[in-house]
């Protein structure tokens, strides 16, 4: 007889499937769960029992809750976030001191906590199956016997919202009032094109249009004659500005109407006068009656009207396709009184009065209301451009806060993904133009998901993406679920009453202009369906950023094939050996308990969860049993969706 100890769980420096399935066939397992816990004044290190890991001893403080990940509901533009509640044990008070009234007592806000899996003490072995952070409200709790925190994992900061830049007064002194507090929007994508039933649809921010040079209006005015003070409200002169005075009675002494004056000494509301430039200021005397209003010297040329057009570098500007809309009508603005294109393409300025004649056959002289629509490509992402999937993760970079290493390796994947024709990611054409306050994760997935993909927290910490294309399923997955893989009572297959429809109408291509979606889809339905159901059951899909009829029918068709197929969600809990499976992965379920029989079924896992007590595996699924899709043909009778389902058009 050999005497090497041949137990994988003592002997394996990492935790693979291999491994897992030799202690589940020989009834034996040394997974154990550690957790790190970030403390005002250093780490606690913390199991459910005392033990080393390698060097490292972790204290009998815990007992650990359920971990769940899920990619959340179908058509639902929403990540759910892990949280996780865990009670640290206090009862001989060794941590009243970082607690309040402590003496080393601090802000738990931030603090990491590390829930990680594995061999016994071998410490290569352990996986990271949480990572998080105490959450600013009601995240540190405690009793007369325990310490309850509260964290949630660390793609939390994904929540913040987008655009943050936004037109001030201080950064553009006169901006007009109904513009001053907007957002400057942000745009990715090609919006020379796909534009009717309007010439251009991105609007253009006016930002000078208080400027009395540029709209030469009267501005009212009040008259302090001592101390020889000009009393205007936000008036926007300059210092230096030649200006006239208007009088509905008489002016006080040392200025007259329709005389050249000089602005002197201005703050925000008032100024003197002078009457040479850079001159001392007048002293007024006497008295005065009436109304009185300045005006910019008509003498004076008209300033350019000043716009701005988005918050990001722009790949063109189309200078020769700028558009000004009064009223119901638009008025392209000639190409020789488009100027000052400035860095990156945000900002350009439209020149007034000029002697090209393109307005009502006279010069344009700006007037309140008017507003200028341009034609550009939106940010410069490396030839990927106009890529939806490319544009979602430059979203979640740059206001979500995140690096390359935060995303899984299939975020490339999709990207490049070239065919079938209905999943062409790489030749759907995509655009953006977001000007209101968005999540950027909510805002993200919205984008996945209109070419069926999905994205979720992954067992490895990286946001991942899950694919709803028929022809990236698994119709023959390694991992089998059987009977004994179950725990007792645990199996629970019923009908999914939430994604099931079978006739729906696309809305696409948002156009900033009217802020909707500028064209419907025709009406597509699954007849099979119809009839199985008795009944059509119809839904709008909403597709912003797709503005191709074809790439929206495709993916429109696709969505129904699916969704028409009446599947199943599956919650079973399994046993340890199911530890390294994943949001998205397929499973083979081979099961018979009643009457439910599944034979050689492929399911989706859509939630997974760990739960430490017991080292069982809670999750639920999507059965196919009536969804073919390519190498998998249902063995049951009543199928009517799935990938050769037939779509027709009303």
């Amino acid at each position: 007889m050999s005497g090497k100890d041949r137990r994988l769980y003592l002997t394996s420096p990492v935790l693979n499937q291999t491994v897992l399935d030799w202690c589940h066939d020989n009834l034996e397992c040394k997974l154990e769960v550690v957790a790190e816990i970030e403390t005002p004044t250093g780490t606690i290190y913390a199991s459910d029992r005392n033990k080393y890991v390698g060097n490292r001893f972790y204290e009998a403080l815990l007992v650990f809750p359920v971990i769940n990940r899920t990619v959340g509901d179908w058509l639902t533009p929403e990540l759910s976030f892990s949280t996780l509640t865990i009670e640290l044990s206090n009862t001989d008070g060794r941590f009243n001191d970082i607690m309040p009234s402590g003496i080393n007592y601090g802000s738990w806000i931030g603090k990491g906590i590390i829930v990680k899996l594995g061999l016994a003490e071998v410490e290569s072995s352990y996986k990271t199956i949480y990572s998080g952070t105490i959450t600013e409200v009601g995240g540190v709790k405690r009793s007369v016997k325990s310490i309850t925190l509260i964290s949630r994992d660390r793609y939390d900061k994904l929540s913040a919202a987008f655009p943050t830049d936004a037109i001030t007064r201080s950064l553009y002194p006169k901006v007009q009032d109904d513009v001053a507090g907007k957002l400057k929007p942000v745009i990715y994508g090609d919006f020379t094109t796909a534009l009717a039933p309007n010439p251009a649809i991105l609007p253009s921010f006016v930002i000078n249009g208080r400027d009395p040079f540029v709209t030469f209006k009267e501005v009212d005015l009040d008259i302090t004659i001592a101390p020889s003070l000009f009393d205007s409200a936000n008036h926007a002169f300059d210092e230096g500005d030649p200006v006239r005075l208007l009088t509905s009675g008489t002016l006080p002494s040392g200025v007259t109407v329709g005389v050249t004056y000089y602005i002197k000494n201005a703050t925000t509301n008032t100024f003197q006068l002078s009457t040479v430039p850079l001159g001392s200021a007048i002293v007024l005397s006497g008295s005065q009656s009436g109304s009185h209003t300045i005006v910019a010297d008509p003498a004076s040329a008209r300033d350019a009207v000043q716009l701005l057009t988005s918050a990001n570098d722009l790949v063109s500007f189309d200078a020769s396709n700028v558009w000004m809309r009064r009223a119901e009508f638009y008025y392209r603005v000639t190409l020789a009184d488009v100027t000052t294109i400035g860095a990156g393409n945000r900002t350009f300025h439209v020149e007034q009065n000029t002697a090209n004649l393109w307005f009502n056959g006279a010069a344009y002289l700006y007037e309140a209301g008017d507003i200028f629509f341009v034609r550009v490509k939106g940010k410069n992402l490396a030839g990927y451009n106009d890529n939806l999937v490319s544009q979602a993760k430059d979203i979640l970079k740059t206001y979500g806060g995140l690096v390359d290493g935060d995303f899984d390796a299939n975020w490339a994947t999709f990207r490049d993904k070239a065919s079938p024709a209905q999943s062409n990611i790489a030749g759907i054409k995509s655009r953006v133009w977001i000007a209101e306050p968005q999540q950027a994760i909510t805002y993200a997935l919205s984008m996945l998901e209109q070419v069926r993909l999905e994205a979720f927290i992954s067992r490895d910490q990286l946001l991942k993406i899950n694919s709803l294309h028929f022809e990236d399923f698994q119709a023959a997955p390694a991992y089998e679920v059987k009977n004994w893989d179950l725990v007792k009572d645990s199996f629970t297959p019923q009908v999914d009453e939430i994604n099931n429809f079978n006739r729906a109408q696309g809305s696409y291509d948002l156009h900033p202009d009217t802020n909707e979606n500028s064209t419907n889809t025709p009406i597509f339905k699954n007849a099979a369906s119809i009839a199985q159901v008795g009944k059509a059951i119809s839904k709008k899909i909403i597709f912003p950023n797709l503005y191709e009829e074809t790439d929206v029918t495709n993916n429109l068709q696709e969505i129904i094939r699916l969704s028409s197929a009446m599947f199943e969600t599956i919650a079973i809990t399994l046993t340890w050996r199911a530890m390294l499976l994943d949001v998205g992965d397929f499973v083979l379920v081979n099961v018979v308990i009643g009457s439910a029989v599944f034979e050689s079924v492929p399911v989706m896992i859509r939630t997974i969860g760990a739960d430490a007590k017991g080292l069982t595996i809670p999750l639920k699924g999507w059965s196919f049993a009536l969804s073919p899709f390519p190498g998998y043909v249902p063995g049951y009778a009543g199928t009517v969706g799935g990938y050769a389902a037939t779509i027709t058009q009303e």
